[in-house]
């Protein structure tokens, strides 16, 4: 059997390569061989571009001139990010022919047993300029009826759509036989859609053998850090690690992926490859991100961290600390990061959790794959 998978894999990210690549495992380890359809929405049509990086900071910054500047500071890092995500996807992610259109998608889809939206923001119309949704992260581009579609983990990334959203997200989803997203929140969205018995698993990176990260860290020569990972750079995460530094005379070290992204009164790191990324989580002493991914991985890892919030989009990193009991991990300020830190955390505990969340994850994941149980649509 073959399933087909659409998620966000083509962002330079670490949480979006290291998705999805477990995502893949997850079929594997059922047996299914998986492939990766390689779309690119139209907002990442000539990924690391000018014009690409322009339409890409529209939902953030909407003035033309600010727009303009962000592409202009970002664009020599794309280069450099290519070089290392991209030889990542090549060696561990099986690709479908590159479709650059949902017309192209549609007039052309690759064939399947099964079809699955695969986590992340794939259902987030934010992050479009237009706030239109992406009807290819609908599976909207297969015609035939009587084949499976599922959603593994899938995010909506916001819960405050409109009642023209909510109708759109209905229609979009009534096709599917069976759904699951990855925060509590998105529960309410299916509900308020009319979408009935939805499920919450967790992300993929949680699905696959703990071993497979370890044998997946290269060696790096650095110990007793604190490690900062942080997405956004309007984030309280860097103040918070240079403080928590000082108080505990440690070295703060941070990883960047863009040249322009630095750290004063700390060392940066600049885009180590996927191996090393995650050795720098695992070996850190402390982790400060505003990362769900960094979140999730220092989880699993049993890493000491804490979770910077931002204006948006806490929802997902909220979720996952609502299952392990990690609530106080999530902080605003120094003051909050440094009680956190206090309060140390019992790994068998937050352990014990995670194995309660992974059986019941995976037994919907097999459910969804045999087509047994109850439909998630009514």
């Amino acid at each position: 059997m073959k399933a087909d998978i659409i998620t966000m894999h083509m962002i330079n990210n670490y949480g979006s390569v290291l998705q999805t690549y477990a995502t893949c495992e997850m079929f594997r380890m059922a047996g299914i061989e998986p492939e990766i359809i390689d779309y690119y929405p139209e907002r990442l049509v000539g990924y690391g571009s000018l014009k690409q990086l322009y339409i890409d900071a529209k939902p953030f910054h909407h003035n033309t001139l600010k727009c303009l500047i962000v592409a202009l500071v970002n664009w020599p890092s794309y280069k450099l990010q290519k070089r290392i995500f991209k030889p990542f996807v090549q060696k561990y992610i099986p690709l479908s022919n590159k479709y650059e259109s949902f017309d192209e998608l549609k007039k052309n889809p690759p064939i399947a047993d099964i079809y699955c939206t695969g986590s992340d923001q794939v259902w987030n119309n934010y992050l479009d300029s237009k706030k239109q949704f992406d009807k290819a992260y609908f599976l909207d581009f297969i015609s035939t009826e009587n084949i499976s579609r599922m959603a593994y983990a899938a995010s909506f990334g916001r819960s405050d759509f409109n009642k023209n959203e909510l109708k759109q997200i209905e229609q979009f989803l009534k096709k599917y036989d069976f759904i699951s997203v990855r925060e509590e929140s998105g529960l309410t969205v299916l509900k308020k859609a009319n979408i009935i018995n939805g499920q919450c698993c967790l992300d993929p990176t949680f699905m696959v053998d703990k071993n497979i990260w370890l044998n997946m860290a290269e060696p790096i020569k650095e110990k007793d850090y604190i490690l900062v990972y942080k997405l956004h750079e309007d984030s309280a995460a860097t103040d918070i690690a240079i403080k928590l530094g000082k108080k505990y005379n440690k070295k703060v070290i941070r990883i960047s992926t863009a040249l322009h992204r630095r750290i004063k009164g700390g060392r940066t790191v600049m885009l180590p490859s996927v191996g090393k990324f995650i050795s720098y989580l695992l070996n850190a002493s402390l982790v400060v991100t505003d990362s769900f991914h960094a979140t999730a991985f220092s989880i699993n890892l049993n890493v000491p961290f804490v979770s910077v919030k931002w204006k948006m989009f806490n929802d997902r990193i909220e979720s996952v600390l609502d299952v392990v009991g990690l609530q106080n991990k999530l902080v605003s300020n120094y003051q909050e990061a440094y009680e956190a830190v206090i309060n140390a955390t019992d790994y068998t505990v937050v352990n014990s959790k995670i194995k309660d969340a992974i059986t019941k994850s995976q037994f919907y994941f097999n459910q969804a794959l045999l087509g047994e149980g109850e439909r998630k649509i009514d």
